[in-house]
């Protein structure tokens, strides 16, 4: 069976999904007086390709008609195959260097072969090195008659200005509910099959607006299921459209409920159904952005009950999550791993909603030890194989201290730190609790640099578990630049910035300490 995105691929601007560029393009080929460059811009799947192939047809078209290609003659029939050395196609990605663009011009001068113009295709046009785009200036400010260009990006923002000034842009978005919905009803029509449209809206609600992605699912789904494709339970249980059968909006119930053993029993039989986890990595990435923006009245998703402390860890983890898929061979694991960072010590805690069955017990029993085993190769990479006890403290769910708490044992607290770091001690003397948001200890430092070293990973988790020993309480820490210096804490455990420095009544030993210390912050 064909991809459907390819077998019903639009062949004339009136065939395109997008009805916005339809009437942008019609436009400007209702006009006498033609551009040579183009630039389309829009997110993945939005119908660029499909788009510059088509105005290539129209401008080579032996006899066009109301601004579309006929179809039917030899220069038309000859693009549609993709037989024609006249229309080049170039993946800036890969081909992104000076030396490339200087290839791409001396293909530009030379005459078409069989073709009225020659017509070159630029995709993801914004990889271009800035030496690239200077050589690729010179041949749009004054290109050869024979010739069109057609850029594409997913990225505009990455293009200089003077490039940008020299092309025609034509905006692609992301596809409505009607348009997606046509292009799909399309496809079925011409595999003479009938669906309903729950199943169609499906595929629209999971293909978040792309047009080749819908019609990918949609490829799945009928390859998976043939003529049951009409059965909208099995469809809803197919591969290509739940994950397998994890969905991003249940994760989040379960991660709102601390749920870390339920999580990692789920992520392992989306494994064992062939999950794409770099897929739904990046959905969940896209879900939990518009729940951030939220906070800022930005979308219509809401911020739903995260603070946005806990939000931006949460992303953070994700992202991390994603350079590190290829680095191993267990595709669940840089999710598994993120979701363990995330939810600590709670998310194994014997508070976790799940029934007190018999049953139940098991399996929580089950996801606990999958969980000490992840947190286990978790330590063991980050601390270079040292071995390292942790005293069990009793963990509160629900905290219930203030600020006033955690100044007053904050002197304390830098006497935990300082063995583990001197730098992290050094840097919290300057710096003082501001809030605490449900389970989130926001401090306020006064430089960014110091910011940025306390907020490193290994830096973070000093303090978190300095926290936990000193209040018994899980608290995560964000680490924020304050807009007003305030005066220090007073600590009452008569330390002293001296005794921070690594002074003593022996000269060098004060010294060597502070010279490990200032290694320790500036490498």
């Amino acid at each position: 069976m064909a991809v459907f995105h390819l077998k019903y691929r639009p062949q004339k601007i009136s065939e395109l999904d997008s009805v916005e560029v339809r009437e942008t393009l019609l436009t400007i080929f209702s006009k006498k007086e033609l551009p040579q460059s183009f630039l389309f811009s829009g997110p993945k799947g939005s119908g660029k390709t499909s788009a510059a192939r088509i105005v290539a047809k129209l401008i080579n078209c032996e006899d066009p008609s109301s601004g579309e290609p006929c179809g039917k003659c030899g220069a038309c029939k000859t693009i549609e195959k993709g037989r024609s050395t006249d229309i080049v196609e170039i993946d800036a990605a890969s081909n992104r260097g000076i030396d490339d663009v200087r290839v791409l011009r001396d293909q530009a001068y030379l005459l078409p072969t069989s073709l009225k113009k020659k017509v070159f295709i630029v995709d993801e046009v914004h990889m271009m090195t800035k030496e690239a785009f200077n050589a690729l200036l010179k041949l749009l400010e004054e290109p050869p008659a024979h010739t069109t260009f057609i850029l594409c990006t997913t990225d505009a923002g990455k293009i200089p200005e003077t490039v940008l000034s020299r092309l025609v842009r034509v905006n692609f978005k992301k596809g409505k509910k009607a348009e997606v919905i046509a292009s799909l009803r399309r496809s079925m029509t011409g595999e003479g099959m009938e669906v309903k449209d729950e199943v169609l809206e499906l595929v629209y609600k999971k293909s978040e607006g792309s047009f080749r992605n819908a019609q990918r699912m949609l490829t799945e789904i009928v390859m998976e299921l043939g003529d049951e494709v009409a059965d909208l339970a099995k469809v809803e249980n197919c591969r290509a459209i739940g994950f397998g059968g994890y969905a991003v909006e249940e994760m989040e119930v379960d991660l709102m409920a601390r749920r870390a053993g339920i999580i990692l029993e789920k992520l392992e039989i989306m494994a064992e159904k062939g999950g794409d986890f770099g897929d739904f990595r990046n959905k969940l990435i896209e879900y939990f952005q518009n729940r951030m923006l939220g906070f800022y009245g930005v979308g219509e998703e809401g911020k739903g009950d995260w603070s946005l402390a806990e939000l931006v860890k949460w992303l953070n983890l994700l992202i991390v999550a994603g350079k590190s898929e290829k680095d191993t061979e267990v595709d669940q694991l840089p999710l598994e791993m993120a979701v363990v960072e995330f939810l600590g010590n709670e998310g194994s805690s014997e508070s976790q909603s799940i029934s007190s069955s018999g049953e139940h017990n098991k399996e929580k029993q089950k996801s606990e030890e999958k969980i000490s085993d992840i947190k286990s190769q978790v330590t063991v990479e980050e601390n270079d194989n040292e071995e390292e006890t942790k005293e069990e403290l009793h963990v509160v769910e629900n905290v219930n201290i203030g600020v006033g708490e955690l100044e007053a044992v904050w002197g304390k607290l830098l006497s935990e730190v300082k063995p583990f770091n001197h730098s992290v001690e050094a840097f919290l003397r300057s710096a003082r609790p501001s809030a605490i948001e449900r389970n989130t200890a926001v401090i306020e430092v006064y430089y960014p640099f110091h910011k940025d070293r306390l907020s490193e990973d290994r830096n973070r988790r000093i303090v978190e578990d300095a926290i936990r020993k000193l209040l018994e309480v899980n608290l995560l820490v964000e680490f924020v630049v304050a807009k007003d210096k305030k005066e220090p804490i007073v600590i009452d455990n008569n330390t002293d910035v001296n005794q921070v420095l690594g002074e003593s009544n022996d000269g060098e030993s004060g010294e060597k300490e502070i010279f490990d210390i200032a290694k320790e912050i500036f490498g």
